[in-house]
């Protein structure tokens, strides 16, 4: 399985702030981020929330090895996209934190991403990678391409 570099730049340079993640954590979160996203209630044509949901989905499928286009480049480059992520991270930090239980393999097997989970998932990964994303658009990160001390879902991330 291969890692993706997290950033909200849309070239990357050795310079720009973001962290690495590995590719099945990272589809793992945008598939659960995809489901936590606030109902549309646009009747416009163009429907923001709905075209990041079609993202992620696509994102999370498991079928991107190496570079999982999660989009954040161009979804938080306005304050909709931004309000838009930082609503679908409130609502699952939220959930993640109702219980300590694992998430069961089997159950997220169920989740339409390819290949099988054969471990639990510890919900402490996933909320840490939710704060990691968090301090991310709101520029608390200062990691580059060339950097992996933050690593959240595979190493423990303390919040900046």
């Amino acid at each position: 399985m291969g890692t993706t570099f997290v950033t909200l730049t849309r070239v990357v340079s050795g310079k720009d702030p973001g962290f690495w993640m590995n590719d099945r954590m990272l589809e793992l979160w945008l598939r659960l981020l995809a489901l936590h996203l606030p109902d549309s209630t646009n009747s416009d044509e163009y429907d923001a929330t709905k075209e990041i949901q079609n993202k992620w989905l696509l994102a999370s499928r498991g079928y991107f090895v190496g570079c999982v286009p999660h989009g954040m480049e161009d979804i938080c480059a306005t304050q909709e996209g931004r309000a838009i992520v930082r609503s679908a991270i409130d609502s699952l930090l939220t959930a993640l934190q109702q219980t300590a239980m694992p998430l069961d393999a089997n159950t997220m097997n169920l989740l339409g991403i390819e290949g099988q989970f054969t471990a639990p998932i510890e919900r402490k990964w996933l909320e840490e990678i939710g704060y990691a994303f968090l301090d991310l658009i709101d520029g608390k990160i200062s990691g580059t391409p060339a950097s992996t001390e933050i690593m959240p879902g595979s190493k423990p991330y303390k919040r900046r």
